[in-house]
């Protein structure tokens, strides 16, 4: 019945031959839309009750959410790949895409884009999964028991536990929440795997399994020992159990990143795959997660998908390497909760070692936020533009940084527009 079948779950994205699954959510319910998918073309509804709607064209279930769960993962042990699971407060999606991008779309599948949470992965794996050999997921968390979710649908033979930071604590309700909550993937795993986990003496603490490896800066089992800039390139060195990994990548990562590549070594190793270094070399970061360019001669760092103290730490130490001078213009981060006001002013704090910030405060949660080195504050793309034009030299560099929500990148794009102009 559902075999081929393409399943979507908004009614206006609807088209012939769909299956559409409605969703009970916290805003509104899909099964006040069922007529309308099916209007649109939707050859069945997956419904829990009924509605107005042809009877022929219901499926019903007691849990839709939970159904499409369970299709995902059967789908999965049909063709039963080697399956892969990244979490971690910063990096999944960078790390996820080095991975696939080393193993091309023959031999592996990833969920694409965001499609990270209880009804982005079984969506991603039942629309588009072909049945590649290995399946690299990345595996997001907003509080205690989504990663042992999506663990049931997806459960690893290597989970990779990046880094435990501050992201989204608002939401979780605290650093100890998030903590219990990343390390469910290490906890979920095959019994026969092996995690990959920064050598991060909380998560060390914390650690029940006996089967897994390290990696960080200067420690871990796999460790980035040196790394430089040089234009628009990066050269590491990793010590790692099989030597030393020299590699030169063709952009600017920031430590972060490349931390996070020696997690993706171990996962080679520990999939016993010889991978070409040489293409690794040639991956360059996704839209908005440290992505830099160069525009007349200044260095413009794109890092607008997201926002956290710890994020926000990486890219001030790239930056100020990269530029004569170091710019920032900066926005909320948000899901910080009742932390939002401690956040932000540890975030001041480290935006002290710029020579200038401009904030973006069309949301108010960075009113809280103290810093010297504020040059302007304003709701207006143009006026941020405007003032940066007037400042920024040649050899200078300026990151654009906030939470998705704040939507960053609309200031971005209208100053790559009037460089280019």
């Amino acid at each position: 019945m559902f075999e081929n079948a393409r399943f979507v779950i908004d009614s206006r994205e609807a088209f012939e031959g769909c299956v559409f699954a409605a969703l009970k959510g916290e805003r509104t319910d899909g099964h006040l839309y069922v007529r309308q998918a099916l209007e649109k073309g939707a050859r069945l509804a997956i419904v829990e009750r009924d509605v107005d709607a042809p009877k022929e064209k219901l499926y019903f279930v007691k849990d839709t959410r939970l159904f499409l769960q369970e299709m995902a993962a059967q789908k999965l042990a049909t063709y039963d790949p080697r399956i892969v699971g990244i979490t971690g407060s910063n990096g999944k999606t960078t790390a996820k895409e080095m991975i696939y991008h080393c193993l091309g779309e023959k031999l592996a599948f990833r969920n694409p884009g965001n499609l990270n949470t209880e009804i982005g992965l079984p969506l991603s794996i039942l629309n588009d999964y072909l049945g590649q050999p290995y399946a690299i997921f990345e595996m997001a968390m907003n509080k205690l028991g989504d990663i042992a979710t999506l663990c049931r649908i997806a459960r690893p033979h290597v989970a990779v536990l990046l880094n435990v930071g501050t992201a989204h604590r608002g939401v979780a309700g605290g650093d100890e929440q998030i903590l219990r909550g990343k390390l469910e993937i290490v906890e979920n795993m095959r019994e026969d795997g092996t995690a990959i986990v920064h050598n991060d003496p909380r998560i060390l603490e914390n650690l029940k399994s006996k089967r897994f490896l390290t990696f960080g800066l200067l420690s871990g089992d796999y460790k980035l020992v040196w790394y430089g800039y040089e234009e628009l390139s990066t050269t590491a060195w990793y010590e790692t159990p099989r030597g030393i990994k020299k590699l030169r990548f063709s952009t600017i990562f920031n430590v972060g990143q490349l931390v996070n590549a020696a997690a993706v070594l171990a996962v080679f190793d520990v999939l016993g795959l010889e991978v070409d270094l040489s293409k690794f070399e040639t991956f360059t970061p996704v839209d908005g997660r440290f992505k830099v360019i160069k525009v007349d001669d200044v260095y413009v760092v794109d890092d607008t998908y997201n926002a956290s103290l710890e994020s926000f730490r990486v890219a001030v130490e790239t930056i100020k390497k990269l530029g004569v001078r170091a710019y920032a213009v900066v926005g909320s981060i948000k899901e910080q909760g009742v932390y939002s006001e401690q956040t932000h002013r540890l975030l001041g704090k480290i935006l002290e070692q710029l020579e200038g910030v401009l904030v973006y405060n069309i949301d108010h949660e960075i009113d809280a936020m103290e810093c010297s080195k504020i040059i302007l504050k304003s709701d207006e793309p143009k006026a941020i533009v405007e003032t940066l034009k007037n400042l920024l030299e040649p050899k200078d560099a300026v990151l654009f940084k906030a939470s998705r929500a704040v939507g960053m990148e609309k200031v971005l794009e209208m100053f790559l527009g009037g460089m280019k102009a």
